[in-house]
């Protein structure tokens, strides 16, 4: 791999989001748990039309798979960077857990810079946006590596450290120059 010049790891979140995910999923959870133990221990089913049996325990256990799924995404999802002396990788579990290697030689430029992740790409995760801003791979904020591949892709690499990133990939490029 070569030696590491920049490692970065983030993760979805901050502690409000935690809070009011945590919220809405004991709440919905709390829901369906309170609607299970009205109908079958005290045998008054919730609303005028009430659900069948059956109907309530398939939705209880969709909804809680649904939150799961979506819980492990959201706060399981982790972007990994890392920049050696020799390429560029990435991973994004568990979406991505093969890691995506960019080699200097495929790079024709980049740059730091502010960006839009709603506008330019629809928010963030891995995200396809327009040709004319490509490919991204974020977790928060608006600060990213736009690399410009001699292939005439553009990805984005979301990063918190805009400076240090920059200076990773400048030296990597350095020591690649004239491989």
């Amino acid at each position: 791999m070569g030696r590491i010049l920049f490692k970065e790891e983030q993760k979805f979140g901050s502690p409000g989001l935690y809070l009011s995910m945590g919220v809405i999923y004991a709440v919905t959870i709390s829901f369906f748990l309170f609607a299970m133990y009205s109908q079958f221990v005290l045998n008054e089913p919730i609303g005028d039309e009430p659900m069948t049996d059956k109907g309530l325990v398939l939705t209880s256990v969709l909804i809680t798979l649904v939150l799961l799924i979506s819980g492990l995404f959201l706060f399981g999802s982790k972007l990994v960077v890392i920049i050696s002396s020799e390429n560029i990788t990435l991973t994004f579990r568990p979406l991505i857990k093969k890691p995506i290697i960019f080699q200097p030689k495929d790079i024709q430029k980049y740059k730091v810079r502010k960006y839009k992740p709603i506008k330019e790409y629809g928010g963030w995760g891995v995200k396809q946006g327009t040709k004319k801003w490509g490919k991204a791979y974020n977790v928060k904020g608006n600060i990213g590596l736009q690399l410009h591949l001699n292939k005439g892709t553009k990805i984005l690499i979301g990063t918190e450290r805009g400076e240090s990133i920059d200076r990773a990939v400048r030296k990597m490029m350095e020591i690649n120059k004239d491989g």
